[in-house]
């Protein structure tokens, strides 16, 4: 990539894990703010989203526009089944997906209780329902 403003110029690109970044989003907050850092963040070795400054939020803007992203109907998603998943996925969803209503949601809910019963040997503290 050409830099022709020299913008990359004494700026760092450093991949960290969902987990790390938690942990640290305050100082990594601070370092993208002062253009020390632009950050990729990775789940399970996939890598998820960016963490750039507010001037580079803005020459992408200027440069790049966004385009429509497609909207996912109901009928297009599926959902897996928790035991196809990793164990801290399921515990995750499971968090985020607390006072859910629709039914689909609420059946995987079940499941994912089950099998969080299963594999840890205590039910989670929330009710599927």
């Amino acid at each position: 990539m050409s830099d022709p403003r020299g913008r990359l110029v004494g700026m760092t690109e450093t991949c960290v894990s969902v987990s790390h970044f938690r942990v640290h989003l305050k100082e990594i907050a601070n370092a993208v703010a002062r253009g020390e850092e632009r950050l990729l963040v990775a789940r399970h070795e996939l890598e998820m989203f960016a963490i750039v400054s507010r001037e580079d939020l803005e020459f992408l803007r200027k440069h790049r526009p966004a385009t429509d992203a497609p909207v996912m109907s109901e009928k297009k998603l599926r959902l897996v089944h928790p035991d196809e998943m990793p164990g801290e996925m399921v515990d995750e969803l499971y968090r985020a997906t607390t006072g859910a209503t629709d039914l689909a949601i609420v059946a995987w809910r079940g499941k994912a209780y089950v099998n969080i019963r299963a594999r840890t040997g205590k039910y989670p503290d929330k009710p599927p329902y």
